[in-house]
């Protein structure tokens, strides 16, 4: 089933749901109210004709009362029961509840106070039965009290019946044989089914029921037929073209001839599409553009991670501040050589010549490299700048800019883990390579330190070193040293002597140097009570 045949399907159950359930109410409210009408109507003009026959019964009786026949009386009662099917009880009752005309107890009171004619007593004498039961209905009493007819409604073997209580009044020409002690001489009991009335009543009620059962069905017939031609085949084709413009056919037009709010709705679904369609246009446009800047950011994005892999690859070779310079401005300015205060290491390998004697020189240059390798990555945890190697040698500046102090305890500490770091690779590479010891010198004081561009016509490379006499006397002092010692020059060592043990090892005149120099041995830390403190 499309979706078209589903969407009016559902729709059309809908409206014919609304227009059932608004006839239904509204119809079956008139129906109900015109039903009780009827009824009430019906059950008005029964009673009326109950009550005109009530009276015209009471009046032949007390017609039959006044011409003193009794039998006439009892014959009248007894053709009434038996031609009127409506009469269900018909019974004459003396004030006092009993039935009349069936003992003798009026005739004998009358003829003995009276003397009634013989023929008369005879005619009565020969009616004489039993009488039915004592009376007890309120109605009674209250028809004997007040001389007013009573009525009521009630059910008599699974029928309804209307009873009437019609008092006899005790009329002056009656007095003469009754009395005049009282004002009624007896009741008449007339009970009438009403079989006939009920029948009335649903013969009535299926008439209006089916009268407005025709009448809603014609209703809502019709109104089908005008709501699914003006209202349901707009909104399908109206909800076939949005699934449609939904699909992505933005050129979908619906075709509304309507001047009302469907073809409002209609002029609104084509609009919608033409503006959903200049959307799609310009959003298929701006894809293509990024879809293209996309591919130039991943060719970009590859070429900076090949150049962050290069720079890994190069920063092992260029030093730290170098490299921090040239982040900050790469035409490299503060490169050029400037004054500063530093620390200067120099480190060399003990018996380097009779290493290179004993080992082939592939083998001594991978030794010296493995053993430098684990040495760089103290040195630059201390922020120390490799300056060159030279064979079994190292050059290292330390600046800082936390003060002179820093870069110079940096240094030393630096000295002490390289010690350490070489203990334990004597320990690693056992049977491997013979065992080594280096010796350190550290001098700090002013020198030139910067950068220099080498210009070719291939290209240009930097260069980062310290000159004058602060380096040259840390490298003198690293010759006085054996191996596994470290000694420092007096600048050195008045800017640690608070954290570190040192012990005077004199004076020494040193090459190209004028003065004799005060050196000192750095004492490891365990050696003595006084260990290196943290800063």
């Amino acid at each position: 089933m499309t979706f078209m045949a589903k969407f009016h399907q559902q729709l059309q159950f809908k409206v014919i749901a609304l227009i059932l359930a608004i006839l239904i109410l509204g119809f079956g409210v008139l129906v109900i109210f015109n039903i009780q009408r009827e009824a009430e109507m019906m059950v008005a003009g029964n009673r009326e004709t109950a009550r005109l026959l009530g009276a015209a019964i009471q009046r032949s009786i007390e017609n039959g009362m006044l011409e003193v026949r009794p039998d006439i009386i009892r014959r009248l009662v007894q053709e009434l029961k038996r031609d009127l099917k409506e009469v269900r009880f018909l019974e004459v009752y003396r004030r006092n509840g009993v039935e009349a005309f069936s003992d003798l107890e009026t005739v004998n009171d009358v003829n003995t106070g009276f003397g009634l004619n013989k023929e008369l007593v005879e005619r009565i004498s020969k009616m004489h039965r039993e009488p039915g039961k004592r009376i007890t209905d309120p109605l009674f009493t209250r028809a004997v009290e007040t001389l007013a007819p009573q009525e009521s409604y009630e059910r008599v073997d699974g029928g309804r019946v209307l009873t009437l209580f019609r008092p006899l009044e005790n009329r002056e020409e009656c007095q003469e044989c009754h009395g005049e002690d009282h004002k009624v001489q007896g009741v008449v009991r007339v009970s009438l089914g009403l079989d006939r009335l009920d029948a009335d009543l649903a013969a009535a009620r299926n008439r209006q029921l089916l009268v407005a059962t025709l009448t809603i069905a014609g209703v809502a017939l019709a109104l089908m037929a005008f709501l699914g031609r003006v209202v349901l085949k707009p909104i399908a084709l109206i909800a076939a073209a949005a699934r449609r413009i939904g699909g992505g056919d933005f050129e979908t037009q619906v075709a509304m001839g309507n001047r009302d709010e469907i073809g409002d709705l209609g002029r609104g679904i084509n609009e919608m599409a033409d503006r959903l369609k200049s959307v799609h246009d310009d959003l298929a446009a701006r894809h293509a553009e990024l879809a293209g800047a996309l591919q130039s950011l991943k060719e970009s994005m590859q070429k900076v991670e090949l150049l962050e892999q290069v720079k890994g690859e190069l920063i092992k070779f260029v030093p730290e501040a170098v490299t921090k310079l040239l982040e900050k401005n790469p035409n490299a300015h503060e490169l050029e050589k400037r004054e500063a205060d530093v620390s200067v290491l120099f480190l060399d390998v003990e018996g380097y010549t009779r290493l290179s004697e004993q080992l082939p020189p592939q083998r001594l240059n991978r030794m010296i490299q493995d053993y430098f390798s684990s040495f760089l990555e103290i040195i630059r945890a201390h922020h120390g700048d490799v300056n060159e190697t030279a064979g079994d040698g190292l050059m290292v500046i330390f600046q800082s800019e936390a003060g002179p102090a820093r870069h110079a305890m940096n240094a030393a500490a630096t000295a002490f883990q390289l010690l350490a770091r070489v203990a334990s690779l004597n320990r690693e590479f056992t049977g491997i390579y013979p065992a080594v010891a280096i010796h350190v010198g550290i001098n700090s004081g002013p020198a030139l330190v910067g950068a220099t561009k080498l210009d070719a016509v291939g290209g240009g490379r930097w260069t980062f070193t310290a000159s004058g006499p602060t380096t040259n006397l840390a490298a003198r002092i690293a010759g006085l040293t054996k191996g596994g010692e470290v000694m420092v020059g007096p600048e050195t060592a008045e800017r640690i002597k608070e954290h570190y043990v040192l012990q005077d090892a004199g004076e020494h005149q040193l090459k190209n140097v004028s003065q004799p120099v005060r050196v000192f041995h750095l004492v490891p830390p365990g050696v003595y009570s006084k260990i290196e403190r943290t800063v």
